[in-house]
């Protein structure tokens, strides 16, 4: 049987918080959660935010109004902007300072606190995986979509001279657009293994998870952290977004609240994305967003806890476009395959046990053209209310970590059995097409087994479309149950009991206050010129004895 891309860890950072543990998907669903994980979450933020007061961190989390010096920190300027509502990470935390960084970009920074994360939330030391895994077997594809845009990255790279300041060493370095999947190989895993990012705007985190499972799925990788980590808060991003008319601005915010007849002395900006309901536009967050694949037999011999499984993740194009940034028709093709794979392979009644977090950026022309996809496609697999979700509505859209997101608020509502729901948007627009769907507008419950799939939907500039489907962990373990004996998987849950023993001392760790990412600088490096012995299948590290396969496989025997 083929390999099963499990999710057997997660990690990262946006406007909710840290996704370990699910703190930010608590903090996403704070009056829906029983008091202790209300606790967890606040705990959890406070020691990111370097606070206990309780008003300061709920309002200094999620969709608000950007802190006064944010801009004067991470750019060269602090311009007047048509809005200065946005998803940034929780006020007071830099993720820059849980390490010895120098001068990275915001978005590597991020990459580092997450990617730690994730790798903590495995619940067995990394050390102990290396001496298992052949490095060269563990992959990292993760990036951004836009750049490394503030005044450390390429922002700083062409700007430094118009601000009376110089271009250094390292701008050209950390301005690269696969420089988190550089950190991530360098700093916290010193793996070996493929590497890059597979952009494509606001779908990147799809892409890249397409990469992820097709190495898992080929034997290429053992292990794959997929990602992608991006700061859109940056001056001429919200200056971009604002030319094409994309962007929500505080004016047309204020006469949409008056519209409906809301209090419109001042801009609402925890409400300025209303996805598919009457909105003004997109608002930019910021995320770095991990999930670790792992082979499953591998995970089943460490015992590691299953969160799902990500089986599959389709990429189209639109074909001819009028407009770059224009809705087109490849995501037609992406959702369809996924709910034809639903039906196929798990039967036409797994549709209905199946939830959909939306793209929903909250334009006039998202609302409509999304909606028809959703809508259309339900009603021709037979769905009776497809649930539809869009949590951009909590967080903004944060680029190309958006997919990301989307991927530990699924995997978060198996843990909190509840959707978050869209909460911001009243009432759905009249152009809403919302035949055989059920847009979540408010917080759903649900019950274990409910819901086996989840899909994740992004439609982003210039064609590029992702879908991506996940399964919950509990039809993950009915699929390894077909696969493995009953022997074998005895054998799992003994060895998983240590690692959530394990598990649950971190979590306390973390609860009072260990906020330190893992950063491997100058140690263990690798000096090929004089440490590596080389022969025709093989190259030896002399230091360590460490062994690197050479040999590959070509499908092409039949032509040799």
């Amino acid at each position: 049987m083929s390999n099963l891309p499990l999710i057997v860890g997660y990690g990262g950072i946006n406007a909710a918080g840290r996704s370990i543990f699910d703190f930010s998907h608590q903090r996403m669903l704070f009056d829906s959660v029983d008091k202790d994980k209300q606790d967890e979450a606040l705990q959890s933020l406070g020691h990111l935010m370097g606070t206990n007061n309780k008003e300061k961190i709920l309002n200094k989390t999620l969709l608000r109004t950007i802190d006064d010096d944010f801009f004067n920190q991470h750019n060269f300027r602090s311009p007047k902007l048509p809005t200065l509502a946005g998803g940034q990470l929780p006020s007071g935390f830099n993720p820059a300072k849980t390490y010895n960084s120098r001068q990275h970009p915001r978005g590597l920074a991020m990459t580092i606190f997450g990617l730690s994360d994730a790798v903590m939330s495995l619940g067995l030391p990394w050390e102990e995986i290396l001496l298992k895994v052949p490095r060269q077997k563990i992959s990292c594809v993760s990036g951004c979509a836009v750049a490394q845009a503030d005044k450390y990255g390429m922002g700083g790279m062409f700007q430094a001279p118009l601000a009376d300041s110089r271009i250094t060493s390292k701008h050209m370095a950390m301005s690269l657009g696969e420089g988190s999947a550089d950190f991530g190989h360098s700093y916290v895993l010193g793996s070996m293994g493929s590497t890059g990012n597979y952009t494509g705007a606001c779908a990147t985190f799809q892409y890249n998870l397409k990469l992820g499972i097709s190495m898992i799925q080929s034997g290429e990788s053992l292990i794959s952290f997929v990602g992608a980590a991006e700061s859109g808060i940056v001056p001429e991003i919200y200056e971009a977004f604002a030319a094409t008319r994309g962007l929500a601005e505080d004016k047309n915010l204020i006469k949409l609240q008056e519209q409906l007849g809301e209090d419109c002395e001042m801009p609402n900006h925890g409400r300025i994305c209303r996805p598919f309901g009457e909105n003004i536009g997109m608002i930019l967050g910021e995320s770095a967003q991990f999930v670790v694949l792992m082979q499953d037999s591998l995970a089943l011999e460490l015992g590691l806890n299953i969160h799902g499984a990500a089986l599959s993740s389709h990429i189209h194009s639109d074909g001819y476009k009028k407009s770059i940034s224009g809705p087109g028709a490849g995501n037609y093709l992406t959702v369809g395959k996924i709910f034809n794979e639903i039906k196929k392979h798990f039967s036409s009644d797994a549709l209905n046990k199946t939830f959909f977090h939306a793209h929903g950026t909250s334009t006039p022309q998202n609302r409509e053209s999304e909606s028809h996809i959703i809508s259309s496609i339900s009603k021709a697999f037979g769905i009776k209310a497809l649930p539809v979700t869009a949590i951009k509505s909590y967080l903004g859209h944060s680029l190309a970590a958006a997919g990301g997101d989307q991927m530990i608020s699924a995997l978060g509502s198996w843990k909190n059995n509840i959707i978050p729901g869209i909460t911001s948007t009243p009432e759905l627009a009249e152009n809403v097409h919302k035949e055989n769907v059920e847009f979540l507008l408010q917080n759903k419950k649900f019950k274990d087994g409910e819901f086996d799939f989840a899909v994740l939907n992004a439609k982003g500039f210039g064609g590029n479309n992702g879908t991506s489907l996940v399964a919950s962990p509990s039809k993950t373990m009915k699929m390894l149950e077909s696969k493995y004996s009953k022997k074998d998987i005895q054998a799992y849950l003994i060895k998983k009991q240590k690692i959530d023993d394990q598990l649950n001392q971190r979590k306390q760790e973390i609860l009072q206050g260990d906020t330190k990412s893992r950063y491997i600088f100058g140690e263990n490096v690798i000096d090929g010129m004089n440490d590596f012995a080389i022969e025709t299948d093989k190259i030896t590290n002399k230091f360590n004895k460490e062994i690197f396969d050479l040999n590959s496989t070509l499908p092409y025997k039949d032509y040799l």
